[in-house]
């Protein structure tokens, strides 16, 4: 349903093509043989274009097939033309056409349009489509053959009710006394003028019923035009006049509708609006959905004699307005049920809502130009508090040394109020460029303040960053810079408004702070280093050799019991020298010194999980340069500090330990699959051990990120720099 068809090709011809096209089907056919098939459907005309009805329910047809084709279509159309000659005149021309048409692939579907097509091939059944299904469609169920229907074939027919048609003129009419009959005089319409004559019998005694059939046009529309009083006019199928002069319905409608003293009736629904009054009609539309909608079962594999249509009758009643006025036809004369069409609307339902809409505007005036001179009144109070505010603002602000600014995005620009930092590099009457003022930035700086900018951009909008100003002076001033980005209705930043505020006094106690930090944490290492060696080289030593003198005394001993005490005193004295060998590697690790920083971590890791008796799995990226001392040392000292929280209050049952590159320094991450906790929550007393990681990471110049939630675990993540002159701001500032 709904797939794209391949090219169709559509054939309405007159005899002297039939043989030019043959041969390029056949070429067209031999060419596309060789892509995948898809399903070959004949549509089989009576008439062809000239006959509206016909060209009409074709017309949705196609639409409608290729909307419920479960396959890809090849379409194949041949107009007969053989309505205008007696039954079987010119079969065999046409007989060999489509041999020869459908000689290498014959088609799948043959969809016959109209009585005379319909004829056509159950004449020529066994001889041109003896395997294939074939539906009869768009035909009355009189004239088709039921009797030489096969298991193949199926019918989609309709009844015209001609009685029925002529009732509706009665009872829309009552008046009438003569009805004259428009019709073609093909064999297939002399077929129809037999059906009225004998439709017509029962009214003869109430209806002089007049034939045109056997005039020429011209003759018709005189005699239209020339009808007695209480006259209606009856128009059917209308092929070729009674001089064999092919007309088409839409020129014979119009020309009879132009000229006529009565009004018209008909029996299709697009004829409504052409000029008949109305009533019961066929809807060509509905006909050519339920076609449609069986060729597309037939195609998927069903039957066709198992599909049973049943005859679609005439439509509820429609009735044109413009003719019901021309004739003067009440509408209490209508059917019941009836559905006028084409109404003219009267002035005030053609402008009702153009009234009302000026109507409401000038009452919307009216209220909105009170509205704008009590709020007039409300805005000038406002503008008046508003200054006010501004004022003691820029006195608070020239208090605090704060910079306000706003940055115009799209066109790069800044405006901002003066400070005494910025006096000195721009005009504060005049916008900053963008450029301007990231040139302003120190050079090491810049790139944080683009990655702030960035971050800003694509999150939430808000922005915040720290960096260096230097001056003309030569002095470098630290600046803190708080912002919010501005999105429009397409979430592309057009805005951002913010205050930057000098913290260069800050800076430095933060520096100094850092300073004495270092100092103590370095002279914290120095200690361990001290008193690991103490005890490694002397304590660790002795007791060694308390063991072994021990033992010895052990093996001169014959007494069991002592021996025994002798074996226990020996094995506790081992114990406490691997003890304090491991507070000895815990204070001060040498293989830090030794092997590096992957090495430590790693052995770490295993001493940890054999004593714990935690699963824990370490992983490194490869190819991983052994960074600085300080780094190292670093981030071995978060690692143990990290793992010793898990085993005090993680309750878990596993770890992950990692080391890789990230942004021109390392990153360890320990995380567990504990118990976890929740950073909001203020704990009891502070935690010494974070505290410690932090100051740890800071001497560094790197960060610290701890994240966990209550039942999902906690993970620790310490970056550090490798290059020694390297520094980023927390994330918590939103460096960048």
């Amino acid at each position: 349903m709904g797939r794209k068809l391949p090219l169709a090709l559509g054939i309405h011809m007159g005899w002297g093509r039939w043989a030019y096209v043959s041969a390029a089907l056949l070429a067209l056919t031999a060419v596309s043989a060789t892509a995948a098939e898809p399903k070959r459907v004949l549509l089989v005309h009576s008439f062809g274009p000239d006959f509206q009805g016909e060209d009409i329910f074709a017309g949705y047809l196609r639409t409608e097939l290729a909307e419920k084709s479960p396959y890809p279509l090849e379409r194949y159309e041949v107009s007969l033309e053989i309505a205008r000659f007696g039954e079987g005149e010119q079969d065999a021309a046409f007989v060999d056409y489509l041999k020869a048409l459908f000689a290498a692939h014959p088609p799948d579907l043959v969809v016959t349009m109209i009585g005379p097509a319909a004829r056509f091939v159950q004449r020529h059944r066994q001889d041109l489509f003896s395997s294939t299904p074939v539906l009869f469609a768009a035909l009355d169920a009189r004239v088709i053959k039921h009797e030489a229907l096969s298991a193949k074939d199926t019918v989609v027919a309709v009844s015209t009710d001609v009685h029925g048609i002529i009732e509706n003129i009665l009872g829309v009419l009552p008046s009438t006394t003569t009805i004259a009959v428009v019709i073609g005089n093909s064999p297939i319409e002399k077929f129809w003028v037999r059906e009225l004559h004998q439709v017509a019998q029962p009214f003869e005694n109430r209806i002089h019923f007049i034939f045109l059939n056997e005039l020429s046009l011209e003759e018709m529309l005189k005699r239209a035009a020339a009808l007695p009083p209480g006259s209606a006019i009856f128009f059917g199928d209308f092929v070729v006049d009674g001089q064999g002069v092919p007309h088409t319905q839409e020129e014979v409608l119009s020309r009879l509708h132009a000229v006529a003293n009565a009004p018209l009736f008909g029996q299709y629904d697009y004829q409504l609006g052409q000029g008949i009054l109305g009533g019961p009609l066929f809807s060509v539309r509905s006909l050519s959905e339920k076609t449609a909608e069986v060729a597309a079962n037939i195609l998927q594999g069903v039957s066709p004699g198992d599909i049973k249509t049943p005859v679609q009758g005439l439509a509820e009643p429609e009735f044109d307005w413009r003719e019901l006025r021309r004739w003067g036809v009440a509408e209490a004369n209508l059917p019941p049920n009836s559905a006028v069409r084409f109404r003219e609307q009267t002035l005030w339902e053609h402008y009702k809502w153009l009234i009302i809409a000026a109507a409401a505007v000038c009452g919307m005036q009216a209220l909105l130009i009170a509205t704008l001179l009590v709020n007039r009144r409300r805005l000038r109070r406002a503008h008046d508090d508003l200054q006010i505010s501004e004022e003691r603002m820029s006195v608070a602000a020239v208090a605090a040394n704060l910079r306000f600014w706003v940055w115009d995005i799209p066109r790069g620009e800044t405006w901002a109020s003066a400070t005494d930092w910025s006096l000195a590099l721009w005009d504060p009457d005049k916008p900053i460029k963008f450029d301007q003022g990231l040139q302003a930035v120190h050079a090491d700086d810049r790139d944080s303040v683009l990655r702030a900018i960035q971050r800003a951009f694509q999150g939430d909008g808000d922005y915040g960053v720290e960096f260096r100003v230097p001056l003309p002076d030569s002095t470098v001033r630290w600046i803190a810079a708080q912002g919010q980005v501005e999105f429009d209705g397409k979430g592309r930043p057009v805005r951002m408004r913010g205050v930057s505020i000098d913290i260069t006094e800050r800076r430095r106690a933060e520096e100094e702070v850092r300073d004495l930090n270092g100092r103590l944490l370095s002279a914290q290492e120095d200690e361990r280093a001290r008193l690991a060696h103490a005890l490694h080289d002397d304590i660790s030593q002795r007791l060694a050799l308390v063991a072994i003198e021990v033992g010895r005394k052990e093996k001169g001993i014959g007494d069991a019991a002592t021996k025994q005490v002798m074996r226990s005193m020996r094995n506790i004295l081992t114990q406490l020298s691997e003890d304090v060998h491991a507070l000895s590697y815990s204070l001060h690790p040498v293989i830090l010194q030794d092997l590096g920083l992957i090495e430590a971590l790693k052995t770490e890791c295993d001493r940890f999980g054999s004593v714990e008796g935690i699963p824990i799995s370490f992983r490194a990226e490869e190819n991983l340069d052994e960074p600085p001392a300080a780094v190292a040392l670093c981030l071995y000292r978060i690692a143990q500090e990290a793992l010793r929280n898990v085993a005090r209050h993680a309750c878990a049952s596993a770890i992950e330990v990692s080391l890789r590159f990230l942004d021109g320094g390392l990153q360890l991450s320990v995380r567990d699959n504990g118990v976890g906790f929740d950073p909001a929550r203020k704990q009891a007393r502070p935690s010494l051990g974070h505290a410690s990681m932090r100051q740890r990471v800071s001497l560094v110049g790197g960060e610290l990120r701890v994240g966990s939630k209550p039942g999902h675990g906690t993970t620790v993540q310490a970056w550090a720099p490798l290059n020694k002159e390297a520094h980023r701001e927390p994330s918590a500032g939103v460096a960048g």
